[in-house]
């Protein structure tokens, strides 16, 4: 049995104009959020109890972890590793909601306080939404503990807050996106589960975001973290932006490194089954939390798509974010390529 961990970052409350600025955009919270290590990722207060259990996690040589900052591509490349994973198994993901078969290590840690009420009533169906359920009874980490092996485990959470042994021990797939595209996509998930109850509009949710204070915010260092990682042999980081380009080859990287290559006839078989029409039509992936909603977890999948929801102001916020975050860092987007417009 391994020693127990103490954390390795210290957990303080954010200030209580920056909690106001988080609670306006986020319904049911009402302990004060906090800020985890030197980069100051943004968790919800209950984060403060469960961080010890997270870090200190036992990985398993043949687990496969997903991490992404949220909508970053993380139900698309989940069901694409799974079933690479499973031979094509299309039958048996069938037979079950990718929630259970790739379940979140986090999730329990992310309810909102008032919510695990409404989920006892099924309050706006959202005891179906993503196992929160089965996560508000126990502990979505302890539930993944007793899993059987293989464990296939997706967390939005970055390297640094998760078991030191990660890297060393099972293989990692992450996926970075334009931090733009990023906001619009985190902003219409929030509308999706709070409905008509939600009152934050893009341009509250987006002066949040740019400030760093939504969960796992901020997402620049969230991502270069994987991305100074990124020839780790156990790692492998991809752009959603080129899954998007030329996804059958991003099916075949994902192969080679999980050591199951596969043929072009399994790759094309692959891709059409992960084509974003397929995908919104697949009740098991797209999970939303209601029949006729307007507003799909599995959205449109596309790049750019923030240049039709952010005016003048905010472009300009948004390419000023962007340069000031990556300053002095390798990382770069491929929609936003930072060391090319520095050089303008």
């Amino acid at each position: 049995m391994a020693p127990y961990l103490k954390l390795p970052y210290e957990i303080t409350n954010v200030t209580p104009e920056e909690d106001k600025l988080i609670k306006k955009c986020l319904l049911g919270y009402t302990k004060p959020f906090v800020k985890c290590g030197p980069n100051g990722y943004v968790m919800p207060g209950a984060f403060r109890k469960h961080a010890e259990d997270i870090y200190n996690m036992q990985v398993r040589p043949d687990d496969v972890w997903v991490i992404t900052f949220p909508r970053s591509g993380t139900t698309w490349i989940q069901e694409m590793v799974w079933l690479v994973e499973n031979n094509l198994n299309f039958e048996a993901a069938k037979k079950s909601p990718l929630y259970k078969r790739f379940p979140m290590l986090e999730t329990t840690s992310q309810i909102p306080e008032v919510a695990f009420e409404l989920i006892k009533i099924n309050f706006m169906n959202l005891a179906s939404f993503q196992g929160l359920s089965e996560a508000a009874r126990e502990p979505s980490w302890k539930a993944i503990e007793r899993a059987p092996s293989p464990r296939y485990i997706k967390t939005h959470l970055p390297l640094s807050m998760l078991p030191p042994s990660l890297l060393s021990t099972a293989k990692v797939v992450y996926v970075a996106r334009d931090p733009r595209d990023v906001a619009v996509s985190y902003y219409y998930l929030h509308k999706m589960i709070g409905k008509s109850l939600i009152r934050a509009t893009m341009t509250h949710f987006w002066e949040a975001f740019r400030r760093d204070l939504l969960p796992y915010t901020p997402i620049v260092a969230h991502t270069n973290e994987a991305y100074l990682k990124r020839h780790h042999p156990n790692l492998h980081f991809v752009y959603y932006e080129d899954m998007l380009k030329d996804l059958p080859k991003q099916i075949g990287l994902i192969g080679d490194f999980l050591n199951r290559p596969l043929n072009d006839v399994q790759i094309k078989k692959l891709a059409d089954h992960l084509s974003f029409d397929s995908l919104k039509k697949n009740k098991n992936v797209n999970n939303t939390t209601g029949k006729d909603d307007s507003i799909q977890f599995v959205r449109k999948g596309e790049a750019g798509g923030w240049r039709s929801h952010f005016d003048e102001k905010m472009q300009l916020q948004a390419e000023e974010y962007l340069i000031l975050r990556l300053s002095g860092l390798d990382l770069s987007y491929p929609s936003f390529p930072i060391h090319e417009i520095t050089r303008l």
